[in-house]
C-alpha cells in the first residue's frame, strides 16, 4: 500500500470528503490511482486538514500535527508522497523541519510536492523581551530591577571591600538574570525551527532531492507575496489629522471660560477690572454673590471680554462718563480686538495642528505599512516576523524555475476562461449584495458568483 498525503491551503478547510482538490472523492484524488500504483497496487488518498488560517502561528501548529502524521507512516514502513497547495506546501515545509529537529531522514517520504507555495520569510526579533511572552516578561522585569537596584548597592559603597561580599552580591543581583537569559537561549535553540544552522542543513541535506515543486510565473499569491517587501505607501498623508486637531479650539475657549467660572478667585479678579470700567453701583445688581454663582460670573465674563480689551488699550477712558457713541464706539472696538484675539488663536492652532499631523504621520505610516505587511504575510508568532516570500523554502539554498510554457499557457487559458464567465455575474452582485442583510448571507452571495477559479493560484487542479 502506498499514500499520498494531501495538504490544503489558505482558506480551504473542509470535511475530508469533497469536491475540492485535496478531499476524498474529488476529480483529482479520483484521477490519481488511475495515474498510480502503490507497491501493492493500492493508493490511498489520505488528506491532512488544518485550519487554513493565514497565520504562521496555525501554519506552524499544523507543521507539528503533520510530522506526527508523517511519523505514524514511517512507523509502518509504507512508502508515502505529500501534495501541499499554497500555503499547505509551507505546513509541508514546516513539518519536514519538525523531522529535521528530531533527527528523522524520512526514508519511505518518496516526494514532498509544492504547488504554488509561496514560501515566508522570517527574522528573528532582536530584542530578547520583544520574544517573550507576558509571564516571561514580568520576570525579566523582575530581574532587571534587582540588577539595577544591585548597581546602586555596588556604587554608594555599602558594600565590603571582602571578596566575599562581592561574589555574594553578584550572586544575588546578576546570576539570577544571567541564568534566565541562559535558559531562554537554550530553549530557544532547541524549539526554533528557522534559525538553527545544525537543525536547517539536516533538512537540506535529507530532504533537498526528494522536493518537486510547481508553480506558475504569474501565480498571484507568490508574486503578491513576493512584491509585499517593496510595498510603499504614505497611508497618512502630512495633514490627515489637522482638521480633527483642529476642532479641539472649539472646545478648548468653552473649557477656559468653564475653568474661569468655577473659579472665584479668578472671576473677581475679572470682576473688579470690569467694574472700575463701568458704573461701579452695578456690582449690587449683576455680582452680588461675589463669584459663586455660575450664572452671575457668566454676565460679568461676557462683560470683561468686551470692555477689557479696549480699557487695556485705552486705560484713562471709563464707559459711564463717555457719551453714548463714544461707548458703542469703544464696544466695537473690544469686540474687534477679541475677533482679531481669536484670528492669532486660530492661525497658532492650525499651525501647531499641521506640525502635530505631520509627526503623527511620520510615526503612523511605517508602523500601519508593518502591520499591512504582517497581515498580508499571515505573521503574528512572538518569535520572529516576516520579511519576504520566496518560491522556495527558507532552509534551500536553490529552487526550481517556474512552469513550462507548454504547461502554463494551460493554466492560464484555464484562469482567463473563468474570468470571462464570470463577468457577467458581477453585473449583479451589487444588488445581491445590497440585499443581503447579514454578514452569513454576504459571503453566500460571494460564494455564489466567485468560483475562485478565475486565478491562477487556483486552477492548478
Amino acid at each position: 500500500m502506498a499514500t499520498i498525503v494531501t495538504v490544503h491551503g489558505t482558506f480551504s478547510s473542509g470535511p475530508l470528503e469533497g469536491q475540492k482538490w485535496w478531499q476524498q472523492g474529488s476529480a483529482f484524488a479520483c484521477r490519481l490511482p488511475e495515474l498510480i500504483e502503490g507497491t501493492d497496487g493500492q493508493l490511498v488518498i489520505a488528506p491532512f486538514v488544518w485550519t487554513g488560517l493565514n497565520s504562521e502561528t496555525a501554519r506552524r501548529r499544523a507543521g507539528g500535527s503533520l510530522a506526527k502524521r508523517l511519523a505514524e507512516l514511517e512507523a509502518r514502513g509504507e512508502p508515502y508522497a505529500v501534495i501541499g497547495h499554497s500555503h499547505g506546501g509551507s505546513v509541508v515545509s514546516t513539518a519536514l523541519l519538525h523531522a529535521a529537529r528530531n533527527q528523522r531522514p524520512l526514508p519511505a517520504l518518496q516526494r514532498w510536492i509544492t504547488i504554488g507555495t509561496p514560501f515566508i520569510k522570517t527574522e528573528r526579533q532582536r530584542f530578547l523581551f520583544s520574544r517573550l511572552g507576558v509571564f516571561g516578561r514580568a520576570i525579566y522585569l523582575t530581574l532587571l530591577m534587582f540588577l539595577f537596584l544591585g548597581g546602586l548597592i555596588a556604587m554608594g559603597g555599602s558594600v565590603d571591600n571582602e571578596v566575599g561580599a562581592w561574589v555574594l552580591l553578584i550572586a544575588t543581583f546578576f546570576v539570577p538574570l544571567a541564568l534566565f537569559y541562559g535558559v531562554l537561549r537554550f530553549q530557544e535553540r532547541r524549539r526554533s525551527l528557522g534559525f538553527n544552522p545544525r537543525l536547517l542543513g539536516f533538512a537540506e541535506k535529507h530532504f533537498a532531492d526528494r522536493w518537486f515543486p510547481l508553480w506558475h510565473a504569474k501565480d498571484e499569491a507568490v508574486q503578491c507575496l513576493k512584491a509585499v517587501k517593496r510595498l510603499d505607501l504614505a497611508i497618512f498623508p502630512r495633514h490627515f489629522a489637522a482638521s480633527a486637531l483642529n476642532l479641539l479650539t472649539v472646545g478648548l475657549l468653552p473649557l477656559l471660560a468653564l475653568l474661569a467660572l468655577n473659579s472665584p478667585s479668578i472671576m473677581n479678579a475679572i470682576a473688579s477690572r470690569v467694574f472700575s470700567i463701568i458704573e461701579p453701583s452695578a456690582v449690587a445688581e449683576l455680582y452680588p454673590s461675589g463669584g459663586t454663582n455660575i450664572f452671575e460670573n457668566a454676565a460679568v465674563l461676557f462683560l470683561g471680554v468686551i470692555v477689557i480689551p479696549a480699557n487695556l488699550l485705552l486705560p484713562g477712558v471709563r464707559f459711564d462718563e463717555a457719551p453714548m457713541l463714544a461707548q458703542i464706539g469703544l464696544l466695537v472696538f473690544g469686540i474687534t480686538l477679541l475677533v482679531g484675539a481669536a484670528y492669532v488663536l486660530a492661525l497658532v492652532s492650525s499651525a501647531i495642528a499641521r506640525l502635530v499631523s505631520h509627526g503623527l504621520s511620520i510615526i503612523l505610516n511605517p508602523l500601519t505599512l508593518a502591520q499591512l505587511k504582517a497581515a498580508t504575510y499571515g505573521s503574528d508568532t512572538q518569535e520572529d516576523f516576516a520579511i519576504d516570500a520566496s518560491a522556495w523554502p527558507v532552509w534551500l539554498t536553490r529552487g526550481f524555475p517556474p512552469l513550462p510554457a507548454e504547461v502554463a499557457d494551460g493554466i492560464e487559458t484555464a484562469s482567463d476562461r473563468a474570468i470571462g464567465t464570470a463577468i457577467p455575474k458581477f453585473r449583479n452582485i451589487v444588488d445581491s449584495l445590497t440585499a443581503a442583510e447579514t454578514s452569513e448571507a454576504t459571503s453566500n452571495v460571494i460564494a455564489d458568483y466567485l468560483t475562485w477559479q478565475e486565478l491562477i493560484h487556483t486552477s492548478y487542479f
